[in-house]
């Protein structure tokens, strides 16, 4: 990269909050109670670089320091987040922070990487997931002319099964959530976030009017939850879960179906059913059915090269393995213990 006679400038939390409610393209995973989340449950260092030029602000992206389990310290925007872009005036002030980034940590960190939805001019990129967004500023009724034939098929087969949709945010949902959380993550064979983070989510989130959940109960016993983030006019679906031996009711169906209609009546612009991996073909095709348009999610380094597998995959897949076949307290504590590790 070439070298720039501007030095980098580290905002403070509330200037770089500032900064974000100034910005038309930020989204909840720049707000600052997410990051002050990932970093208080993880103890992430956060890091917020940017490009200042006559007092104003001309980009600016958040980095939270990690480590994974062969001590190798990376700096990523961000950590357990979909996507998140540089928030800047054009593409040359972009431009400008990533080489005043490049210059000032190069010699600090293995890897400097950035999660966005488009790559940035003259960095190395790779791109394993993809992401699904729905526009939802119509009526319901003209969405609904967006959806498959099996998604109309499933949701009438879904009212049939008498199945109530509950909007809430209260303490309980999150109890609610996290029991099925845990019964997803065991089938998928994959680590449980733990039991603190989803408190800590709610405090920080949930009570601060940033999100709240959704809960699909049938005879009063919940089967399926999803978690929703919302600002600025965009409702994420971040996280949901469902009881295994229930999915013959169509649960999910129904979780997403009220969750785009939440979007839609409360004025939202758009419903982001968030990223998949592109090896998910199933998922995929799930999200496409709803109408949603599909598009390319990439790390671009920053500092350091593309490495699909980093030495974390392949104890991945022997900890998946393990799950699977272990009581659902294994879960939680492999993810206790190591989920810090694995972005």
């Amino acid at each position: 990269m070439s070298l720039s006679p501007l030095k980098i400038s580290l905002l403070t939390i509330n200037q770089w909050q500032s900064y974000v409610e100034s910005q038309t393209n930020s989204s909840i995973f720049h707000h600052r109670n997410w990051l002050e989340l990932l970093s208080e449950q993880y103890g992430f260092e956060i890091r917020i670089p940017a490009l200042i030029v006559d007092r104003k602000i001309r980009a600016a992206i958040p980095l939270l320091q990690t480590q994974n389990l062969r001590s190798k310290k990376k700096l990523i925007s961000l950590p357990f987040t979909d996507y998140l872009p540089v928030l800047s005036a054009d593409g040359l002030a972009t431009d400008e922070l990533c080489q005043l980034i490049n210059q000032e940590y190069q010699e600090k960190f293995e890897t400097v990487v950035i999660r966005a939805d488009e790559t940035v001019a003259g960095l190395e990129h790779q791109s394993q997931h993809v992401r699904h967004e729905l526009a939802t500023d119509f009526p319901m009724e003209k969405i609904e002319t967006s959806f498959a034939s099996p998604i109309r098929r499933n949701l009438r087969k879904s009212e049939r099964q008498d199945l109530v949709f509950h909007k809430r945010s209260d303490i309980e949902a999150i109890n609610i959530f996290y029991r099925l959380h845990v019964l997803t993550r065991k089938k998928l064979g994959v680590p449980v976030q733990s039991k603190k983070y989803f408190l800590g989510f709610y405090e920080k989130l949930i009570k601060s009017g940033l999100g709240y959940l959704g809960v699909v109960s049938k005879q009063n016993v919940p089967i399926a939850a999803v978690v929703l983030l919302g600002f600025n006019g965009r409702l994420v679906y971040k996280y949901a879960a469902s009881d295994p031996t229930a999915l013959e009711h169509r649960p999910n169906d129904w979780l997403v179906y009220n969750a785009i209609r939440l979007a839609s009546e409360e004025g939202y612009r758009f419903f982001d059913f968030g990223i998949t991996g592109k090896n998910q073909h199933g998922l995929r095709r799930f999200k496409s059915k709803w109408g949603a348009a599909e598009s390319e999610i990439f790390y671009s380094y920053i500092v350091g090269q593309p490495n699909i597998d980093d030495g974390q995959s392949r104890a991945m897949q022997f900890a998946s393995v393990v799950i699977k076949r272990s009581p659902t307290l294994v879960c939680r504590a492999l993810g206790k213990a190591f989920y810090k590790y694995s972005q």
